[in-house]
């Protein structure tokens, strides 16, 4: 009897250890990823001048600005941010970076907690890119206003939309990209055209596959095919 319940303790406190150091695990864990997320949040804004004024809770950064968040590199020669909604207006000579992607405008308002960034005026965004054969095979957008998600690289374009890629040209009113889908939809005023060959056609909506290279055209479609 006395060795049964010696049996029943230490099978007792076996599972006591084990539950306890379950916990601590997963607490550890979970500290880590806090951690892991507080770090990536951090913003880093250097200027050559900075001025803050405490009555509208903002801070001007002028020269050479230079503002990094996780894989973003982005540099201005002014901007301005509301320290308090982390929303900043930034402008002249606009370049982002980030990973394989470039975009340059006029304009820009970054809304640094969403990793939203709103390009205006004369907008040109590179995505590189490679082919199956592993030959360069860029993207080169074009429009008036481009709005992007920097976590996943999904966009919006308008404007005078222009995409160049190495054998089409393609013009539109609006372009949504998606990058997981690899696909874009153009809306509006459609025109997709052969770079040669002297292939064209039109319409009022298309999805265009980029990997595929495979094209959904819709409403008023029109098609034209240059002769020898």
């Amino acid at each position: 009897m006395k060795n049964r319940k010696k049996f029943y303790f230490n099978r007792f406190l076996l599972i006591f250890v084990l539950f306890s150091l379950i916990i601590f695990l997963s607490l550890c864990a979970s500290a880590q990823e806090e951690k892991k997320e507080t770090e990536e949040s951090v913003v880093n804004i250097e200027a050559d001048n900075v001025t803050y004024d405490k009555s509208t809770d903002k801070m001007i950064f002028e020269g050479n600005v230079i503002v990094t968040q996780e894989d973003i590199t982005l540099t201005a020669q002014g901007a301005d941010f509301d320290v308090d909604k982390k929303i900043g207006q930034i402008k002249g000579d606009i370049k982002l970076v980030q990973s394989d992607i470039t975009i340059t405008g006029e304009n820009l308002e970054a809304f640094l907690n969403d990793k939203k960034y709103i390009f205006q005026e004369k907008v040109i965004l590179v995505q590189e890119r490679k082919d199956k054969e592993e030959k360069e095979d860029n993207i080169t957008w074009n429009c008036n206003n481009l709005e992007i998600f920097t976590d996943t690289q999904d966009l919006t374009a308008t404007g005078e939309v222009k995409i160049f890629k190495k054998d089409y040209t393609i013009t539109a009113e609006e372009a949504v990209y998606n990058d997981k889908e690899q696909k874009i939809d153009l809306i509006g005023k459609v025109r997709i055209e052969e770079k040669e060959g002297g292939r064209w056609i039109t319409g009022d909506k298309a999805v265009f596959y980029i990997d595929s290279e495979r094209l959904e055209v819709e409403g008023n479609v029109r098609s034209g095919i240059k002769l020898d």
